[in-house]
């Protein structure tokens, strides 16, 4: 398959910002897009009764506060809410699968139309991804994918969407079953081995954990309220909870990417 993105993009960058923390579903990946509300279909389906009051948003609500986190956090959060309701809950472990199960079947298809070639990897990426990672690397900046999805998914969607090339092996996320990942001993980690600072590290992210855990590295936080694809952002709900966390700038996707950087480096 052909690379289509830009290669003209040569922007100043902050010299700083040495590292880069990325993470994957909602910052950079659409695969998954939809994924909180799928978490809510399993609560429903498990309360087996509707949920009461403005419930499903509710848990919408509160996956999205544990983005970031691995999806067995998020589960075992589902399974307090659902006892709250009067119900027993299933297993987090039993929840997971049957999150695991409803969510591939979405994005199947989406999977099978990058692997194909029907659809190019721009179209379920957030936009001007590639530009951004190309712009950073161009500048020298260590990039590295911290996300709390399980590593081989992402390892096979950043693939896919052809973003290894940006990272490489340069990827940290949880590995099957594992529910203690956490993204402030991966940034801990990532700066230990590249020698740097915590002024020196940027992060893009639309979840808690990255926003909180790079500002408390002492780096700067972007916040990505990004939308599902064919729809135009900021995405009201995820801008709200990014500002209360701290992130900023906060931004719908990278179509400005050259805007977005001179910004920050007008900023350093």
């Amino acid at each position: 398959m052909s690379k289509t993105y830009s290669n003209a993009m040569r922007i100043r960058i902050p010299c700083r910002f040495r590292v880069a923390v990325v993470d994957f579903d909602g910052t950079v990946s659409l695969i998954r897009e939809g994924w909180a509300r799928v978490m809510a279909d399993v609560g429903v389906a498990a309360l087996g009764r509707p949920v009461p009051n403005d419930g499903v948003s509710e848990i919408e609500e509160q996956m999205l506060r544990l983005c970031g986190r691995p999806s067995l956090v998020q589960m075992a959060k589902l399974a307090e809410m659902i006892a709250a309701w009067g119900v027993t809950p299933p297993t987090p472990e039993a929840l997971h699968d049957d999150f695991l199960k409803r969510l591939f079947a979405k994005i199947e298809g989406r999977k099978r139309a990058l692997a194909d070639g029907s659809a190019p990897p721009e179209s379920w990426a957030v936009p001007g991804t590639h530009d951004l990672l190309r712009a950073l690397q161009d500048k020298g900046t260590a990039l590295y994918l911290v996300s709390g999805t399980e590593y081989g998914d992402v390892i096979e969607e950043m693939r896919l969407l052809r973003l290894d090339e940006f990272f490489g092996d340069r990827v940290y996320a949880p590995r099957p079953g594992e529910s203690t990942f956490h993204k402030r001993a991966a940034i801990a980690t990532i700066l230990r081995e590249q020698r740097a600072d915590g002024d020196e590290l940027i992060g893009f992210g639309d979840g808690y954990s990255e926003t909180v855990e790079v500002l408390a590295a002492g780096g700067v936080a972007v916040g990505v309220a990004s939308v599902e694809v064919g729809q135009t952002g900021p995405c009201p709900r995820k801008s709200a909870l990014l500002r209360e966390w701290g992130a900023d700038p906060i931004v719908p996707d990278f179509r400005d990417a050259a805007g977005l950087i001179a910004r920050l480096a007008s900023e350093g």
